[in-house]
């Protein structure tokens, strides 16, 4: 009976140790912009707040949905940071590389002419039979300093399709997504700061 419980024992020890190792981690970042068009200096500075997000989208996994009803997380793929960050900055970039104004900031500033909120309504890629796609739709508000009331209200949206099933389309099909947004969003500001 001992020699069974030791040859059970050894099994079990040789068994755990042969295990495959775990997959790795992988974090991924919106590519770089490209592209921008200058435009005229306008303001003198522009705040672009952290945007917010409920539940699964602050956290740094990439999330997926089959169904379009429950979202599930990749387990070995991530953002470099949430996507309420990585959302802010592009859009302070995207600002910054306008020219739309001296100064754009990631913090807010009392005396700063206008103050830029988002906040993450859908960021999740869409695995559907013979299509795939990466779904966005962001709520932006721009309140200006000097008026009570928001400027701007408006909730964008975009799908953009893969043009095959890997992780590297997905990020540049975000990437793309993110950008068609603010580029009507910027068309959208640009109109009400007409000088």
């Amino acid at each position: 009976m001992r020699s069974i419980i030791l040859l059970s024992f050894f099994l079990v020890l040789t068994a755990c140790s042969t295990q495959a190792p775990l997959p790795t981690d992988h974090y991924y970042r919106l590519p770089e912009l490209r592209d921008i068009d200058s435009d005229q200096k306008r303001l003198d500075s522009i705040s672009v707040l952290n945007f917010k997000a409920v539940g699964l989208y602050q956290e740094r996994a990439i999330l997926y949905t089959e169904d379009q009803i429950e979202l599930k997380q990749y387990h070995y793929h991530h953002w470099t940071d949430s996507p309420t960050r990585l959302l802010q900055e592009r859009l302070a970039e995207r600002l910054r590389l306008s020219g739309i104004s001296n100064l754009v900031l990631n913090t807010f500033e009392g005396n700063s002419a206008l103050i830029i909120k988002g906040q993450v309504k859908a960021f999740e890629r869409v695995q559907q039979k013979g299509s795939e796609s990466v779904y966005v739709k962001l709520l932006l508000q721009v309140d200006s300093n000097t008026k009570g009331a928001p400027i701007l209200h408006k909730e964008y949206v975009q799908t953009v399709i893969l043009p095959s099933n890997n992780i590297t389309n997905t990020i540049r099909a975000f990437a793309e997504a993110v950008d068609l947004i603010f580029n009507d969003f910027y068309v959208d500001l640009s109109e009400i700061i007409k000088v």
